[in-house]
């Protein structure tokens, strides 16, 4: 468990002016306890100039963290490879051998796990073998951090909530262009919404109009502090 997380938005779908921008997700996550990479975008010039143009230093990383093997998850771990060699990354089952060429140390993860105190994997779910990363933050709950959500944004959560036993803060990350009944689902669970990247602008305004007290925009360059 953490005391505060701070999160910035790499790369989004949705540009920011003075920012780089290509379809693909990447947020940075720091607490006092650590600092991860959630999924590097397509593109490594990308990762590299947002980097450096928010002051995130990227060559002193804990770990970082892989989604599912689609190249707007994956590609700008090349970068990461380079200025952060033998930095450990959680992958799910699958071919990470492309990781190690390029400097990263994949270890693989095929069911939920603890990956230390207050830091959860669902796991990989669905047939493309999606985890998603829970972050326990201290008295306000868990944070979820999702790639695309192939197998449900809700059911995602659902089983992060399930094996930390924690009640959800916030979900953010895309949500695969879900139906009203999976954005249902996920009010119902967590207290904040924040759909990217692939989630799609019907499924930003079904939750801003239907939960305008849960729905939280991000994009390129968001940032944000959460403290318990």
């Amino acid at each position: 468990m953490v005391k505060h997380l701070n999160f910035v938005v790499l790369n989004d779908n949705e540009s920011a002016p003075e920012l780089k921008n290509r379809w693909g997700w990447s947020i940075f996550l720091e607490s006092e306890k650590w600092r991860i990479l959630f999924d590097a975008d397509t593109s490594p010039r990308v990762i590299e100039y947002n980097a450096e143009q928010m002051d995130i230093n990227l060559e002193n990383l804990d770990f970082a963290f892989l989604s599912h093997y689609h190249r707007d998850h994956y590609g700008g771990f090349r970068y990461v490879g380079k200025i952060c060699p033998g930095v450990k990354i959680y992958v799910p089952p699958g071919n990470p051998a492309f990781l190690k060429r390029w400097g990263l140390e994949p270890v693989e993860i095929d069911k939920p796990l603890k990956l230390e105190e207050g830091l959860w994997s669902s796991g990989p779910l669905g047939a493309i073998k999606e985890q998603a990363l829970g972050i326990e933050v201290d008295d306000a709950g868990m944070v979820v951090v999702v790639g695309c959500s192939h197998p449900g944004v809700d059911v995602l959560t659902a089983r992060l909530r399930e094996i930390s036993g924690k009640d959800i803060y916030l979900v953010i990350g895309g949500y695969h262009s879900p139906s009203k009944k999976v954005l249902d689902n996920l009010a119902s669970m967590s207290r904040y919404i924040c759909p990217a990247h692939c989630s799609g602008s019907d499924a930003k305004n079904y939750v801003k109009t239907g939960y305008p007290e849960k729905y939280y925009h991000v994009k390129t360059g968001t940032k944000r502090e959460i403290t318990g």
